[in-house]
């Protein structure tokens, strides 16, 4: 019986040395898959971020875009509101004008036609105004 329990006892140290190199191949291959996934990882991350960083780029690009075309609108009524504005500046100054020599024209008149009333009115306006920036 000794024969067959150093048997028993070498062919379980045999299975045990089996089994560790097993484990080691198994530690060994799940070392390699580990390896193997975090470059993919790596791999597809790298990619995603290029695609990431190309349609942020895209998107910075179509936005100066857009917002160049909305600046050229935007510009182009400005323009259109200024050169109205200043064609109404130009007819009121005109109009303005007209009144004024109109007006000038008329106490010119009234002058030639009644000088002594004409000195008269201005006596009373400049009396009026001197009391009045008296106070």
């Amino acid at each position: 019986m000794s024969d067959t329990n150093s048997e028993e006892k070498h062919a379980a140290a045999k299975k045990l040395e089996s089994s560790t190199e097993h484990a080691k191949k198994a530690l060994d291959a799940a070392s390699e898959a580990g390896k193997a996934v975090g470059e993919t990882v790596k791999k597809q991350a790298q990619t995603a971020y290029d695609a990431g960083r190309e349609h942020l780029t895209a998107a910075a690009k179509d936005l100066g875009d857009a917002a160049s075309v909305k600046y050229k609108e935007i510009r182009g009524k400005a323009q259109t509101v200024t050169e109205d504005y200043k064609g109404r500046a130009k007819s009121a100054l005109d109009e303005a004008t007209a009144k004024a020599q109109n007006f000038q024209g008329d106490t010119e008149s009234y002058i030639r036609d009644k000088p002594l009333q004409a000195v008269g009115l201005a006596l009373g306006v400049g009396f009026v105004l001197g009391v009045i920036f008296r106070r």
